[in-house]
């Protein structure tokens, strides 16, 4: 292919992307999008089985009767998707263990004012804090080290427990 041809070949390339089943939804993108099966341009030039038997009247019939099934079609594959993801999560946090935060704990608390003012490289945790006291599960009110209370609760996934090197 000569070079700067690729523009030749896009649509060909997006066709293929738009007719392959994936495994994540064992549908194709073309299916969920029309509800129905996509006939291949080289298709059109062979005679194949399904151009020899096409009939224009069926064929409206069962495109009707393939639309009132997308929804069906489109939340089955979003189950399967969500199942999946399901299984990933698992997989990959089986070798977690949370470490429960108490009072007294030392902890780091995530600043995201910080990170939009000075930019993605920002340090976007801050402190040490102690954890003053636990208001609901896992919400907690913070005080500095030298006991000052911090005005707001934090939730824990927005914490991170500090290790300090001094023993």
């Amino acid at each position: 292919m000569p070079k700067g041809a690729w523009t030749t070949e896009l649509p060909h390339v997006l066709w293929s992307h738009r007719t392959t089943h994936k495994i994540a939804t064992c549908e194709t993108p073309f299916t969920l999008t029309y509800g129905s099966e996509a006939v291949a341009p080289e298709e059109m030039n062979l005679p194949s089985l399904r151009v020899q038997t096409y009939n224009p009247k069926d064929n409206h019939r069962k495109l009707l009767e393939q639309l009132d099934m997308v929804e069906s079609r489109r939340d089955a594959a979003l189950e399967r998707i969500i199942s999946e993801k399901v299984k990933v999560a698992a997989s990959y946090n089986k070798k977690v263990r949370s470490l429960p935060l108490e009072e007294g704990d030392t902890v780091l608390k995530c600043d995201f004012q910080k990170r939009n003012e000075h930019g993605k490289l920002a340090a976007t945790w801050e402190g040490p804090f102690l954890i003053g006291k636990k208001t609901v599960p896992s919400t907690f009110r913070l005080a500095t080290m030298e006991g000052i209370p911090v005005s707001k609760t934090w939730n824990d996934m927005h914490l991170r427990r500090y290790y300090s090197d001094a023993v």
